[in-house]
């Protein structure tokens, strides 16, 4: 029989329970380490001590104390050598749980070198941290923990979510989470899944078995890295039933398998962990591990075992609007042609084969927008190879813009168009004086649908109104965030004094083409680019400068080139754009996360850095003004807001100053 009472200084055995427990604490202190009798007593007076029998007899303590308001760290936990294996530790641990219901964390810290991890993992505590110890010849403090009481803030956004829940497997976060000098093979699986569309489309979580498989990683720099890193994500909490339903996965794995590879034990921990959490997915790369759970898991515990590409993939027709990647559309020479016949190669490069299109059908489609010359126009996107990369057909009846016709060709480049296309309609809505667009394609690919629907259009048809003004008489919306939220869905329309924080920042023409469109004949003549401008990029600077507050505009000011004479010198403001994020990282995470959104080389990027960090600014809806506005121009603009030039750096200004850029731009039509 185990009995868990708090010591009472003042009972009648108060002496004597006492002098016990301070010879369990001799006994054992090797592993316990030394305390003063007085930390003892004020523990007691605190109610901080508790006493474990069994069978009546007083055979073991535990000492704990309470130094955060959410933390209960346990000092001492004590159990004589012949009541080792009756479940005291365990039963003293969960009574000072008890006592403190409104602890959030329950830690201890405990010397490597003790060897007992094994007793900490029996109380369902996970190493997440460590961190050097006192002894003279060197050692190093584990940090146990464990989550406990009320599920906090983060806890109920990831249980709560609707969104699918993956869980991590160990080998998925070292990819995602190791440095570049851990050799990982195929480590670039895993790094799909820190996409920012993915992330949009689940909750990624992991099991707090992670901490003890990172414990055995031998490189105590990659551990510490790896362990800060996971608090980018929340873990998953240890409930009951999680070590009897570990016993019930490993004895449905083959026997054989379990016998060879004695890891699937420790798998089946993180298994069990997210199947009490009610995850959807498991994802990680250990074959052995798909294979042992391949017949079973999904359908008796709902759970699906998968490899991050297959996880990928298998969100991928939902998530076209992440899918664009700048980085495939820089040098592919993009074109629209008009179509005046129907060709074999046109017929077979945008059949819906998804759908089992029969090639007759959809040629009478096209020949349909074809018979109408004076309302109908039919364009296809090519490249400079010659690669038929979209397909569109048109139809302007009064104010609306009717879309019979909207296919992308298959593949990344093709999911890439389709992220702008959504905005190029708008685009061509606008030139013809249409106040609506109304996309009646029967056979939308998911991927060109779900831009549709990020972007704006609803029901079915898919319906969207354009407008190159905002409405008058809209109000005044309450936040940036609101501000930002608006234009995004009502692109091209702009919101004047709003109050947005303004940055002016100062590039370098050779980036200015790659990012804003910008080109040597800027000013006398732009020519008019295929899709309108990429709509999501990223811009990497020096870390040094001060912090954002996002959403915020940039006016985009282009330098001049070194290698121009100064009578063609740009030194104008060109562009302007909305930061979504300013961010600053590790240069590797930097590339890993963004290059694909930005034009800098890894070199350029890290010559940007400071100490290995560099800031990230994430930017989207790029206008290119109608008249760029030359430094001749802008010394009256920027003294009348005691702007002080030359703009070597990002430099927050004013907010009104956007307000008087874009009203003087001569396309405004005066708001």
């Amino acid at each position: 029989m185990i009995d868990v009472r708090i010591w009472d200084p003042q009972g009648n055995a108060a002496t004597g329970e006492f002098e016990q427990i301070v010879t369990l604490h001799r006994k054992s202190k090797a592993t316990l380490g030394q305390l003063p009798f007085a930390a003892f007593r004020q523990a007691g007076e605190q109610g901080h001590l508790l006493m474990g029998f069994v069978n009546g007899k007083l055979e073991g303590y535990v000492l704990y104390s309470t130094p955060r308001h959410h933390t209960l760290k346990l000092v001492h936990v004590c159990v004589a050598v012949g009541a080792r294996g009756t479940g005291l530790a365990g039963a003293m641990v969960e009574a000072a749980i008890r006592h403190n219901p409104g602890r959030s964390t329950i830690t201890a810290h405990c010397r490597s070198d003790y060897g007992l991890d094994g007793f900490w993992r029996s109380l369902d505590m996970t190493p997440e941290a460590e961190r050097a110890g006192r002894a003279k010849a060197g050692s190093t403090l584990i940090v146990w923990t464990r989550r406990i009481g009320p599920r906090d803030l983060l806890e109920e956004a990831l249980y709560g979510s609707a969104r699918p829940l993956a869980v991590l497997d160990s080998n998925v976060l070292i990819d995602l989470y190791s440095s570049e000098a851990i050799d990982r093979h195929d480590r670039h699986e895993s790094s799909g899944l820190s996409e920012d569309w993915i992330v949009d489309l689940l909750e990624l979580t992991y099991s707090p078995e992670a901490y003890v498989d990172l414990k055995a990683f031998a490189d105590a720099g990659e551990r510490t890295r790896m362990q800060r890193r996971l608090g980018s994500l929340v873990a998953l909490r240890r409930v009951d039933g999680m070590k009897a339903l570990v016993e019930q996965l490993i004895s449905k794995m083959p026997s054989a398998m379990v016998l060879k590879d004695r890891s699937l034990s420790s798998d089946a921990i993180h298994l069990a962990d997210a199947i009490l959490a009610g995850a959807d997915f498991f994802v990680t790369r250990d074959n052995n591990l798909i294979e042992a759970t391949s017949e079973w898991i999904a359908r008796e515990y709902d759970l699906e075992v998968l490899r991050p590409v297959a996880l990928i993939q298998q969100m991928m027709p939902e998530a076209a609007l992440s899918r664009f990647r700048s980085d495939l559309l820089e040098s592919v020479g993009l074109a629209w042609s008009t179509v005046s016949t129907v060709s074999a190669a046109l017929e077979q490069a945008f059949l819906d084969h998804r759908s089992q299109e029969k090639g007759a059908f959809f040629k009478k489609e096209l020949q349909a927008v074809l018979a109408s010359p004076n309302s109908a126009r039919l364009s296809v996107l090519t490249d400079k190879r010659g690669r038929q990369l979209a397909l569109l057909g048109t139809r302007v009846q009064g104010e609306l813009l009717t879309v019979p016709i909207l296919r992308v060709a298959r593949g990344t480049l093709g999911s890439t168009i389709a992220f702008q296309l959504v905005r190029y309609l708008r685009d061509i809505a606008l030139s013809l004086g249409a106040a609506a667009v109304s996309v009646v394609e029967d056979r939308l690919d998911p991927v060109v649908a779900n831009a549709l629907r990020a972007d704006g259009f609803v029901g079915h048809p898919m319906v969207v109104t354009v407008a190159r003004h905002p409405p008058e008489g809209l109000k005044r919306l309450a936040s940036a965030i609101d501000v930002a939220a608006y234009e995004r869905q009502n692109w091209p329309q702009i919101l004047l004094d709003s109050g947005l924080p303004l940055w002016v920042v100062p590039i370098q023409p050779t980036y200015a083409r790659g990012l804003l469109g910008f080109n040597d004949t800027l000013i006398s003549a732009r020519d008019k680019p295929a899709l309108g401008l990429s709509r999501e990029f990223a811009y990497f600077s020096s870390p040094k400068i001060k912090a954002w507050d996002v959403p915020a505009r940039v006016l985009w000011y282009v330098t001049k080139d070194t290698n121009a004479k100064e009578p063609t010198a740009v030194r104008a403001l060109v562009a302007h754009s909305r930061v979504t994020d300013s961010v600053v990282m590790e240069v590797g995470a930097a590339m890993s996360q963004y290059r694909s959104f930005g034009t800098l080389r890894e070199r350029e990027i890290r010559d940007r850095s400071r100490d290995g960090r560099v800031r990230v600014l994430r930017f989207e809806d790029t206008q290119l003004l109608d008249e760029p506005i030359a430094r001749r121009n802008l010394g009256p603009i920027f003294d009348r807001f005691a702007i002080k030039t030359p703009i070597q750096s990002a430099r927050m200004v004013p907010s009104h100053l956007f307000d008087v850029v874009v009203r003087d731009q001569p396309g405004f039509e005066g708001r």
